[in-house]
């Protein structure tokens, strides 16, 4: 099996890194007693969930689809007049995938009893895991049925309420009581705008109140921030109004430039409430990366804070979850103090984490049931809104607030429709609303016949479109910069808007049209129009634009920060009440901003958005992945792309494999076999 594997690696169909993996085990299985199938197939599973792993998914699952398609071999056309699905069948023995559980049940490095047996590979719900992710997956479900099943928040409706309730407070670890009247007045205060609808965001801030976990999604500008900051308001006022000390309320986000937006994102919306003045120094906007939260070290996989030294705070609040990993998540989760309140904001129909997992997505599933009677009578105790209960509840579906008004673009707008024709996987219509709009240029490309003179022509093409794009659309702010490298407060703040006032977007990281060749490329057709001066796109030019990759605690730098290269050899970078400039020498790992992948756009919008699909087919696409690009756009939108990648992308949905849904759909099983 494994010389197989190495032919197929140099086919490109696994990677390095999937081929040494695999490599290990069977290292580790030589000598034992285990016959030439089992050891075949050992070795195979171990290449293909290293290889799913990669892919973003935390299991694998043991279905005919895997069994049919390993490694995507029946969709792929090699060189070779050579059967490798054959010939990986021989190598098992022909053992169909039902099977091939019980056939390693014995094997040294498979186990279907991880909690008693600690193994590489972990067999649970028809499933194949990494033992460490298989931790990691089970560490955010029994969070999460822990929070549905907790019963630390009470309501106190009159005195003899609020007595018992702080009667209870004093013998517990300190949980949160919420007295009904005073909460129905503060809410009513900080949502005093009457909609003719229901107000969601008043909804999710009475969610928030009462419940230890509660997720806030919504698409782009349907005020998740909005609906925290009065969040925050209500209980520090609640606080300050029975005496009680304020709570410890930090904020995070997974990258420095989503924390960025989140502290002034809260700190507008702050300002905009009328508070006393002990409240109001109760609250902070201030905002840290998860990295910096956790003290997570760097080159290392410990953190400082965890199950045995949990984060010093009684609520946390991470915006941009969707962003967030499985592997993050759940050392988040570890830390989190057992009293504490998690808050997560978030978008379910974005793109999930580049690394494995789905968490939002596996969540926002349960926004299909309804809340029970009973919730929904408590929710409209404390809003005052009609929300409906039915019988088709489930109890997770009560920690979920979903807001649907937007005020980024309005639903009707050419925007708002066509984010909400990608997200229901309306590919014609979609297509439709592009070419008919006259909001949206849409330079469209017919891909010609596959000959490969009128191919390169047609990319040729493609190319010169988009480079003349990105020097009309860049040649602004380049042209405010000053002569003597000495920019102004008021300059850098001319400087600074006209850049974010537009951004390219691409699919692809590597390639013609990936990031790393569109930021050579754009970087070249300024130069030969002179607004930049450079002998190669490397070195350091004045207007340079600059994505930080990784974090560097030292000079406050963070991955997704974006600065600009000025002269004098300083990096400017905006901050929350201004700018700061850093000496090139210091910057931490980067690379060119004119074009950003559509993965490192997430938290961010631009006044003008232009998005560049390849010319060609590539597995990356999906429709969150444009679903994520067309609601950066603030209010401007163009689009480069051929009806037939667009098409094949709206029709593709990311389907990340992962049993954290499974767990999750026997929440409410395991609440009534507890209560038995």
């Amino acid at each position: 099996m494994l010389n197989l594997l190495a032919r197929l690696k140099a086919l490109n169909v696994l990677t390095d890194a999937d081929f040494y993996f695999a490599k290990l085990i069977d290292e580790k299985q030589q000598g034992m007693a285990y016959d030439a199938a089992q050891q075949a197939l050992a070795v195979l599973l171990a290449a293909l969930v290293h290889t799913a792993h990669l892919q973003g998914n935390t299991c694998l699952f043991l279905d005919q689809d895997l069994e049919r398609n390993p490694f995507g071999l029946a969709y792929r056309t090699v060189s070779e007049e050579r059967d490798y699905l054959l010939e990986i069948k021989q190598k098992i023995n022909f053992l169909p995938v039902e099977k091939w559980q019980s056939a390693l049940a014995e094997h040294m490095a498979f186990t279907g009893t991880p909690q008693q047996q600690a193994r590489p590979f972990v067999f649970q719900h028809n499933a194949l895991y990494l033992y460490r992710v298989w931790q990691d997956e089970q560490t955010v479900a029994d969070y999460l049925k822990s929070a549905v099943k907790k019963n630390d928040v009470f309501l106190a409706h009159d005195a003899e309420d609020a007595n018992n309730c702080r009667q209870t407070m004093e013998s517990r670890n300190p949980p949160f009581f919420v007295p009904v009247e005073k909460a129905r007045n503060l809410l009513s205060r900080f949502f005093a705008e009457k909609k003719p609808e229901t107000d969601w965001q008043k909804i999710a801030v009475a969610t928030a109140l009462i419940q230890p976990f509660t997720l806030i999604s919504g698409g782009p500008g349907t005020g998740k921030t909005y609906s925290v900051a009065r969040l925050v308001a209500t209980i520090q006022t609640l606080q300050y109004e029975q005496h009680l000390p304020p709570l410890r309320i930090r904020l995070a986000a997974p990258t420095g430039k989503a924390a960025a937006r989140l502290k002034e994102s809260l700190e507008a919306s702050l300002v905009r409430l009328d508070l006393p003045p002990a409240v109001r120094e109760t609250i902070s906007a201030e905002s840290d990366t998860l990295h910096r939260l956790l003290g997570v070290r760097p080159f290392e996989d410990s953190v400082r804070f965890d199950v045995y030294n949990p984060l010093p705070l009684d609520m946390l609040i991470v915006d941009e979850a969707s962003m967030i990993d499985l592997s993050m998540m759940a050392k988040l989760l570890r830390a989190l103090p057992s009293h504490a309140r998690l808050i997560l904001l978030g978008d379910k129909d974005q793109l999930a984490s580049v690394e494995a997992g789905a968490i939002l997505g596996e969540i926002g599933q349960f926004l299909r049931y309804d809340y029970s009677p009973e919730f929904a009578a408590l929710l409209h105790e404390l809003t005052g809104e009609r929300i409906n209960g039915s019988s088709n509840y489930h109890n997770l579906r009560h920690h979920l607030a979903f807001l649907t008004r937007s005020t980024r673009f309005n639903l009707d707008s050419s925007v708002g429709k066509l984010a909400a024709a990608i997200n229901n996987m309306q590919a014609k219509e979609s297509w439709r609303l592009l070419k008919d709009s006259s909001d949206i240029p849409l330079a469209e490309f017919v891909a010609p016949s596959n000959e490969v003179n009128a191919r390169q022509a047609y990319r040729h093409r493609y190319l010169r479109q988009l480079l003349q794009s990105a020097v009309e659309n860049y040649q602004d702010y380049l042209k405010l910069i000053p002569k003597d490298n000495m920019p102004t407060a008021a300059q850098l703040r001319q400087i600074f808007r006209a850049f974010n006032s537009v951004r390219i977007l691409t699919a692809l990281r590597a390639g013609e049209f990936g990031v790393e060749n569109l930021n050579r490329q754009i970087a070249e057709a300024l130069r030969q129009k002179e607004l930049v001066r450079f002998k190669h796109s490397r070195d350091w030019f004045v207007g340079k634009p600059i994505m930080v990759t990784q974090n560097d605690n030292n000079v406050k730098l963070f991955n997704g920060d974006i600065g600009l290269y000025l002269g004098d050899n300083r990096v400017y970078f905006e901050t929350g009440d201004g700018y700061k400039s850093v000496s090139v020498n210091r910057i931490p790992a980067h690379e060119t901003a004119f074009a950003m992948t559509i993965h490192k756009s997430q938290g961010s919008e631009f006044e003008h958005t232009i998005v560049v699909l390849p010319p060609d087919y590539s597995p990356i696409l999906s429709k969150e992945l444009l679903y994520t690009a067309v609601t950066r756009a603030k209010p401007r939108l163009s689009v480069f792309a051929s009806e037939e990648i667009w098409l094949t992308a709206v029709k593709k949905p990311i389907k990340r494999q992962s049993g954290l849904g499974i767990l999750l759909g026997k929440v409410d099983e395991q609440i009534e076999n507890t209560s038995n």
